[in-house]
């Protein structure tokens, strides 16, 4: 999913905007899922700006059976509910590399 909002926001102002926690962002940014577009100062008392875009992108998908948009509980999810997972499971059984 591309988004192309290119506000910038601090990591605070993540914590604030999408109700994630501190913790979560900076797992994020150690993983490498989300980067800084622009970096003020030097160092770890450096501020970080970050791509509001790239934030949307890792927290909202679009359901691979039903194509709705969907909030993410965790990074990997696929599906909006547990009956288009249980869908996709039944049109993909027996199926190789599934």
């Amino acid at each position: 999913m591309i988004n192309k909002d290119h506000t910038l926001a601090t990591v605070t102002g993540i914590v604030e905007e999408f109700c994630v926690s501190l913790g979560a962002v900076r797992a994020w940014i150690a993983a490498g899922l989300l980067s800084p577009v622009i970096r003020e100062g030097r160092g770890r008392g450096g501020a970080m700006l970050f791509s509001r875009g790239q934030v949307i992108a890792l927290l909202h998908g679009v359901c691979l059976v039903c194509g709705c948009g969907f909030r993410k509980a965790v990074l990997k999810q696929r599906f909006c509910s547990t009956s288009c997972r249980q869908k996709w499971s039944r049109m993909h059984k027996g199926k190789p590399g599934q």
